[in-house]
């Protein structure tokens, strides 16, 4: 008698957030891949009009040794538009080479390249949408986001109204959120503690009471697309566990996406029981390290789809 074959593995997409953007990523891809460019093309013609410029020619510059470029891709405004268009060309690549996922989650603006590829956006609607966020948040006062080596809960007492929880990306690792002057304070507070913290590589402090002002406009601005039920299960940012029909449909929901704590790391646990195989599809690692320390997920398998140009030279360096 036969044998059975051996199923394939479930596998799950991860979709960076802001912070993990760098000139020529997915440049490789661009020159090589004909699918890859054709998505790229099209996305750039879309945004042109809402972002007054070529992403494309920010993303792959005619000449890469000023920081210009870089420093434009920092901005909110280029960086989340730069990301999305990146991390849904890689999506359809991986799924024209066979590989389909079980199941999606993103990191903030990681989310809508998930519920795109889940039907409750069209492209056109997505970029769009995209493109407003960043525009919206980029002309917000600047802020400073603090990556902090503490649980949520021991983290509560250097909270206040200035200082929120931005994100738990891990049990024992959390994001604040606020202006620099609250933050300068908080990294003295830490440092006298012992309590291990980095600044973030954001120009806003998004997920924080500093998002507010623009809360009633982007609703209005979602209320304008046609939402649609998602046709793929997708973890939600805001409630940590799956999406349902009803946030995936609500322009308010979107809002309070941008405003509320990213609950990664109980996103990592709803993923443990649905999937076998983890695959970051975006620059860099950083979703699939926080997989990799979450008990529940250490066993199993983590792809990455790009490497940092500098990330790639260090570890070059080592095995030398």
């Amino acid at each position: 008698p036969g044998t059975a074959a051996p199923e394939a593995p479930r596998v799950a997409f991860l979709f960076s957030g802001q912070g993990a953007q760098y000139v020529n990523m997915g440049r490789g891809l661009y020159e090589s891949e004909p699918l890859f460019r054709q998505i790229l093309d099209e996305c750039d013609a879309i945004l042109r009009p809402l972002l007054g410029e070529s992403l494309l020619a920010l993303l792959y510059p005619v000449q890469t040794n000023g920081e210009n470029g870089q420093t434009k891709l920092d901005e909110t405004r280029y960086a989340q538009p730069a990301l999305f268009v990146i991390e849904y060309a890689l999506a359809q690549l991986w799924m024209a080479w066979g590989v389909q996922p079980v199941a999606l989650v993103g990191h903030s603006v990681g989310e809508y390249v998930a519920a795109c590829l889940a039907g409750v956006f069209s492209l056109h609607d997505a970029l769009a949408l995209v493109a407003a966020r960043g525009q919206l948040m980029q002309t917000l006062a600047p802020g400073v986001m603090l990556a902090v080596s503490l649980a949520a809960e021991a983290l509560k007492p250097y909270l206040n109204a200035e200082l929120a929880l931005a994100a738990i990306n891990e049990a024992d690792r959390t994001v604040v959120a606020g202006p620099p002057a609250a933050i300068a304070t908080l990294e003295a507070q830490l440092q006298s503690a012992g309590i291990a913290h980095r600044r973030l590589h954001t120009s806003h402090a998004f997920h924080s009471a500093m998002m507010e002002p623009i809360l009633a406009d982007f609703t209005a601005r979602v209320a304008r697309v046609r939402l649609q039920p998602p046709t793929k299960p997708y973890l939600s940012n805001v409630t940590g566990t799956w999406i349902t029909v009803e946030d995936a449909t609500d322009p308010a929901y979107w809002a309070r996406h941008l405003r509320q704590t990213v609950r990664f790391a109980d996103n990592l646990t709803a993923l443990s029981g649905a999937v076998d195989l983890l695959l970051e599809v975006g620059p860099g690692h950083t979703l699939a390290t926080f997989a990799r320390r979450h008990a529940a997920l250490a066993t199993r398998p983590m792809l990455t789809s790009l490497r940092h140009p500098q990330e790639a030279a260090a570890d070059l360096a080592h095995l030398l």
